[in-house]
């Protein structure tokens, strides 16, 4: 139930429940979203259907994009 866009990086015991994660994001170990759209909404964008979206920039990673 959940969207991983291409080349992200899912570290071990990561629990996700409709999430949309954005590519070149390296998901941490142990990360737990989509569970708790209070404490999500802390760190993450929650939709109001309770979808909740990962950036890089929301992880604190920088991706930088040649152009």
């Amino acid at each position: 139930d959940s969207v991983i866009l291409p080349n992200v990086d899912i570290g071990r015991n990561v629990h996700l429940r409709r999430v949309i994660v954005e590519k070149n994001c390296k998901i941490p170990e142990g990360l737990k979203v989509g569970f708790d759209p209070v404490e999500d909404s802390k760190r993450f964008y929650v939709t109001d259907k309770g979808i909740t979206l990962i950036t890089p920039e929301m992880l604190g990673q920088k991706v930088y994009y040649l152009r």
